[in-house]
């Protein structure tokens, strides 16, 4: 009775509609991110004759370390993504899209924020306990090293390309809007620096969208499953998997006229074949954040903040950015 009070059908315009969206977010672990698992997205597309553009920045701080006598993993240093993103409604049901990312791996200068953020909120710092700000990717196996990066790198990432078919529109039939979505990751970025996996993979998933009212204002709910087929790479090529479930949650709210709430959950299966649960693990990544229509109605920034509250694989630390416009 409580949830039906506070979760009814809602008709929406096109003006809520702008405030769809999750936070397009990846798991940016150094060894995860070369993969091409495709940005959280909802069931919606963009529509007919429309483009819509996005400029998203991510912040990420890494500190892990493992070492269970046969394999060693050590993660240091930040990364920082600078993504373009651009979807395109060829018709009412079909959308066509590319993603083209600019990955830094560096020393980087937030660990002894962090360590106080950590320490405000009562957060271990057991993994934080070597030199700050500096960077060291290292992976080894029965004492060979199979990857190291101690140096600051920047280049292109790998290129992805999109489409999405639109199956059901929201509201027919009364069920959600569903869609189905695929992503062909390029090449293009380099493997040695880990801007890139060294191959093509290849995703598939199922989304779906519907809209409520919570407290009498306008909230999204979208869930979504895939898998997502990995070609041989040459990042720990002698562990890597073939592929990788993937599926999520997100809800959006719109919380006043140029104001919206953000909270979404990822999860992934295991990307590679060893007992290190730092990157041989699932991945369960959550995230809150925000989106505010900028003056004019154009443009909506957005603003989050991600943890590794539930697994090892993700990043300690992460900040987004992304300014987007409302393709109307």
């Amino acid at each position: 009775m409580l949830l039906a009070a506070l979760f009814v059908g809602l008709p929406v315009t096109a003006t809520e509609l702008d405030f769809s969206e999750g936070l397009p977010l990846r798991n940016q672990n150094p060894f995860l991110q070369v993969f091409g698992l495709p940005p959280i997205q909802t069931a919606l597309l963009t529509a007919d004759g429309q483009t819509r553009y996005q400029l998203s920045f991510d912040l990420v701080n890494h500190a892990d370390a493992a070492n269970n006598g046969s394999a060693e993993l050590r993660l240091d240093g930040e990364s920082y993504f600078l993504g373009f993103s651009l979807r395109h409604g060829l018709s009412q049901r079909l959308e066509l899209g590319i993603d083209l990312p600019v990955v830094a791996h560096a020393d980087g200068i937030l660990d002894n924020f962090i360590e106080s953020w950590h320490d405000v909120f009562g957060m271990s710092n057991s993994k934080r306990r070597g030199p700050a700000n500096e960077l060291g990717f290292l992976y080894a196996e029965d004492g060979n090293v199979l990857y190291q990066q101690y140096e600051p790198t920047t280049g292109l990432g790998d290129l992805q390309l999109s489409a999405a078919l639109l199956l059901n529109e929201p509201g027919t039939n009364r069920w959600p809007a569903i869609s189905l979505r695929t992503s062909i990751k390029l090449p293009t970025g380099d493997d040695k620096d880990l801007h890139g996996s060294g191959a093509t993979d290849l995703a598939l998933g199922l989304y779906a969208t519907d809209s409520y009212t919570l407290w009498h204002r306008p909230i999204y709910v979208s869930g979504f499953v895939g898998v997502l087929a990995l070609g041989d790479g040459k990042v720990l090529p002698d562990i890597q998997k073939s592929a990788v479930a993937y599926g999520g949650l997100l809800s959006n709210w719109q919380i006043s006229t140029n104001l919206a709430a953000i909270v979404q959950l990822a999860i992934q299966s295991s990307y590679y074949d060893t007992a290190l649960k730092e990157i041989g693990s699932e991945s369960v990544q959550f995230a809150v954040g925000g989106e505010y229509r900028l003056p004019g109605n154009r443009l909506l920034l957005s603003f989050g903040i991600v943890e590794d509250l539930f697994s090892n694989t993700t990043p300690d630390f992460a900040v987004h950015l992304s300014i987007r416009n409302s393709g109307s």
